[in-house]
């Protein structure tokens, strides 16, 4: 009875051993995918001085499984009293990238692009990107994955899935 009580135990404790703490997802909000963006595009911001450059607003779309990016510019001083702006939508699907530190947009498509404060005779050139909603893009990097998400407790993890829900893009998780 003893060894049986004994190795119970023993195999109990083996058992606590080979479960790891913590969760085995963690979840981007929106707006945590936006700074993100924004973190990684940082320089390339950088580019754009003298132009209102926002970060994207991102939408999720959990029942087809995309995001949609909208990223608006606008340059304050425009041809009429209005400031010129353009903003342009994109949707695609987040997958990881072949090294798992990051996601990127496949299938994407241009779903909107909007020009504001453009007189009609101006912007007829540019009502031509309108006409191309619903186009094919190639695949677009969106972020890298967050360093601190991916080492918890002195245990590193490797990304193995990503799937949009109603609350952002889970990020399915696994030990190295």
């Amino acid at each position: 009875m003893i060894r049986i009580a004994i190795g119970l135990c023993l195999g109990l404790l083996l058992a606590a051993c080979g479960t790891l703490p913590g969760p085995r997802s963690f979840t981007l909000s929106p707006s945590d995918i936006e700074r993100q963006i924004e973190a990684d595009l940082g320089a390339t911001f950088e580019l754009f001085r003298g132009l209102d450059v926002r970060r994207p607003e991102v939408a999720l779309m959990p029942v087809s499984e995309r995001l949609q990016l909208t990223w608006t510019v606008r340059v304050p001083d425009g041809p009429t009293s209005a400031p010129l702006g353009v903003a342009v939508a994109l949707a695609g699907k987040p997958v990881l990238n072949a090294a798992a530190s990051g996601i990127n947009l496949t299938q994407v498509t241009l779903e909107d692009v909007r020009v504001t404060g453009m007189p009609m005779l101006f912007s007829f050139g540019l009502a031509q990107l309108g006409e191309r909603k619903g186009a094919s893009l190639p695949d677009l990097p969106l972020i890298s994955l967050p360093p601190e998400q991916m080492t918890r407790r002195q245990v590193a993890y490797s990304a193995t899935g990503v799937a949009v829900t109603f609350t952002g893009l889970r990020v399915d998780l696994t030990p190295k």
